[in-house]
């Protein structure tokens, strides 16, 4: 089971102010034994490092992301949830007679909880982007998608550069639902896409940040080969408004427990809010 944990070794390290996942939302269900569907093959496959406080070290991400590149389709995805997916899978089977099973198991095993940006699968196909939400464990039954037009980002090039994973990148900004934006792209590399829902660049997106630095997505790792892309059933996943969804997820992570309706041994209503600094605010 331990070659499915992913640990990546870098030269350098790179300390942010972050916004954290959340340490109160719980996770949804595992997937065991899910049925998967092979939909294309990535000659191309970047993982990037979200909010590392060190890139040398995968335990101080809040989350390892992926972006498989193939011919007709691209996705993105958390390593890390697929691996502890597969971990439980591998678990269940090795336990038949168990009561239960470990409701995570990634991430080096540390306890884990649920966070938009880990939880949320995102196919390309053309100039469209489908993005498939799985939600908290008490809100499950609205696991969601919405599709919208890709990219959606209105960039600015810049003449600085900067070198990351070993090529020579060039500056872009743009404003984009509410935040500003500095991305760092790889000419040398003609791909028009990036992490998360950025793209649209004349070179693949190795480094985005927003101007507070809340949310940093950084390349460590370029493998190339034939890695085949896969898909599960998304057809009880209903389609919903983005906006609509961002304020149920701002509201999930700031609050989750009142939002649950929890209540302590006398009866009384529950709450633990946090504040929270979601990716777009708009």
């Amino acid at each position: 089971m331990r070659n499915l944990l992913i640990f990546f070794f870098l030269g350098y390290a790179c300390v942010l102010y972050a916004q954290p996942k959340n340490n109160i939302v719980e996770p949804p269900t595992a997937r065991i034994n899910a049925t998967y569907t092979v939909i294309d093959y990535a000659s191309l496959r970047v993982s990037y490092a979200l909010n590392a406080d060190d890139l040398r070290d995968v335990s101080t991400y809040v989350d390892l992301q992926c972006l498989e590149i193939g011919a007709h389709t691209s996705k993105y995805y958390s390593a890390l949830l697929a691996a502890s997916d597969s971990l439980c899978t591998i678990w269940v089977r090795e336990h038949p007679q168990a009561d239960g099973f470990p409701r995570w198991r990634g991430e080096q095993g540390k306890s884990e909880w649920w966070s938009e940006y880990q939880y949320t699968e995102i196919f390309r196909t053309g100039d469209k982007q489908t993005l498939f939400f799985r939600m908290p464990f008490y809100f499950e039954k609205e696991n969601c998608q919405y599709t919208e037009s890709y990219p959606q980002q209105a960039w600015t090039l810049c003449e600085d550069t900067l070198t990351i994973y070993g090529y020579l990148c060039q500056k872009a900004t743009c404003f984009y639902r509410g935040r500003d934006f500095e991305a760092w792209f790889a000419p040398e590399i003609p791909l028009k896409e990036g992490p998360w829902t950025f793209g649209g660049l004349p070179g693949l997106i190795l480094k985005v940040q927003d101007e507070k630095r809340l949310y940093v997505f950084e390349c460590v790792r370029i493998e190339t080969g034939n890695f085949p892309i896969k898909t599960v059933d998304y057809s009880s996943y209903k389609s919903v408004d983005r906006k609509k969804l961002l304020k149920l997820q701002r509201k999930i992570n700031e609050d989750y427990i009142s939002l649950i309706g929890f209540r302590d041994e006398s009866g009384k209503s529950r709450s633990f809010y946090k504040p929270y600094e979601p990716l777009e605010l708009e």
